[in-house]
């Protein structure tokens, strides 16, 4: 038994690219909660659903029998972030069997924090925004119900570290190793970013930023290694090291003996050759950058604040330091038309990275592009997302119906496969250039026959 129980809403086997895609990592805020509440001196049971059902939350009410209950999503997590359906309906199925327990409960995430009257009801108590002092608050004793906005913590000095003892983390590390060959541990260094790309949601953390100090972040990487033996790391933030003097603070306590990773970045931040190196002599493997587009007057439509020339000098600079390159690109967003998609077809072809993510734009609340994208909308927007992962359907009024995004999502992940082969051969890679060179001119013809209409 336990008086409260802390639980997460995401599990797998419910978003099929998800499941097929087996990297999965622990929910980092979730466990972070409920580090706090144990140094609160509350008695805290975990429900991880990350490799189970909904049925199995039912179990976990049934053994433990808590007075209270805490629904969470994982504000560290890409998926949970999309607010996909699939996320939401476990959660309201999740609140529901609490409640019928006889359980208050409360629920947080960023899908809650765009549609609060969704998730709200008797006995339980909404929280808008970082949830972690809303959570201590409840469960030292507060009883309203409703809405709360929350109060955004200051500094991550002091914040606990993740529970990552309440987790099954033996299963985590063999799910990786037996199909990717290698165990790689999520590990959060900052909250938020302070950057204005208008089609970017920041429901939890806003446009604040900020950081845990390095030393800490280190001190947890060394006690991970002791005791798990992770091969490399995935630094969940939005953009890791956006502070110099940060990464200069890292770099000095990693020197001896890094541990490889992998990471978020912006291509501004990286224009300077000497960022690059820093990285990579922290242990970066492998960088990814929001591309999104090889039209400057989509970047600018977007605020991206940032540009073409940009991405070429950030890949060139990476790939210099032996560290992969891996582009967010986007399809549909408004005001991009056909010569668009091809200025970057061509970016991909020229600059080859060694890995990309092609999706469709995705209008969430609280943004411009949601803004602009819903302006008219006969739909419910609250209804209108993505059921699972990287779905790509495209949610509002586009220039070009839904197969030319679907053939232009495969003329570039054909470009990206022979201009990667051309530049780094593997077996792999040219197995599969028969492939990809045949399908390419069918899906090109079918972008310029579906394109051309405007």
């Amino acid at each position: 038994m336990a008086d409260l129980l802390v639980a997460h809403s995401l599990h797998l086997r419910m978003d099929p690219r998800a499941a097929a895609e087996q990297q999965p990592h622990p929910p980092i805020g979730v466990l972070v909660t409920a580090a706090e509440l144990q140094r609160a001196g509350h008695d805290v049971a975990v429900y991880d659903g990350t490799f189970g059902s909904v049925d199995d939350f039912q179990a976990a009410l049934a053994g433990h029998r808590p007075r209270r209950v805490a629904v969470l999503a994982d504000p560290h997590t890409i998926s949970q972030k999309m607010c996909l359906s699939v996320w939401r309906d476990a959660a309201l199925a999740m609140v529901a069997m609490a409640r019928k327990a006889g359980a208050d409960v409360i629920v947080a995430g960023p899908d809650v924090s765009d549609h609060p009257g969704v998730y709200a009801g008797d006995r339980v108590t909404v929280v808008v925004g970082e949830h972690d002092d809303a959570v201590l608050a409840w469960a030292g004793g507060a009883t309203a119900t409703g809405v709360r906005k929350a109060t955004p913590r200051s500094t991550l000095a002091g914040l606990a570290r993740p529970a990552w003892e309440r987790v099954d983390m033996p299963r985590y590390a063999e799910t990786w190793r037996r199909t990717h060959g290698t165990w790689e541990m999520a590990l959060a260094t900052s909250r938020g970013c302070p950057y204005r790309c208008n089609w970017c949601a920041k429901p939890t953390w806003g446009r604040r930023y900020t950081v845990r100090p390095a030393d800490d972040v280190w001190a947890e990487i060394a006690e991970l290694r002791a005791r798990y033996r992770p091969d490399r790391l995935w630094f969940t933030d939005d953009i890791f090291a956006i502070q110099r003097p940060w990464l200069a603070r890292y770099l000095e306590l990693a020197a001896a003996d890094p541990i490889p990773f992998r990471c978020q970045s912006r291509a501004d931040l990286l224009v300077d050759p000497a960022v690059a190196r820093d990285l990579a002599r922290a242990g970066a493997r492998e960088v990814w950058l929001g591309a999104e587009s090889g039209s400057d007057s989509v970047l600018r439509a977007m605020d991206k604040d940032g540009t073409v020339e940009e991405i070429r000098a950030a890949t060139r600079n990476l790939r210099a330091v032996g560290v992969r390159i891996g582009f967010f690109l986007q399809l549909g967003y408004p005001g991009e038309r056909y010569a668009d998609v091809l200025s970057t077809v061509r970016m991909v072809r020229s600059l080859a990275p060694d890995a990309i993510g092609v999706s469709v734009s995705y209008p969430l609340p609280g943004t411009v592009f949601w803004d602009r994208a819903m302006a008219g909308h006969s739909a419910d927007p609250a209804s209108e997302r993505w059921s699972g992962s990287m779905e790509n359907r495209v949610m509002f009024q586009s220039p070009y119906p839904q197969p030319f995004y679907d053939a232009a999502r495969e003329v570039l992940r054909a470009e990206h496969a022979l201009a990667s082969v051309v530049r780094t051969p593997t077996v792999r890679g040219l197995l599969r250039a028969p492939w990809h060179a045949g399908r390419w001119p069918i899906e090109r013809a079918r972008v310029w026959a579906l394109g051309r209409v405007l």
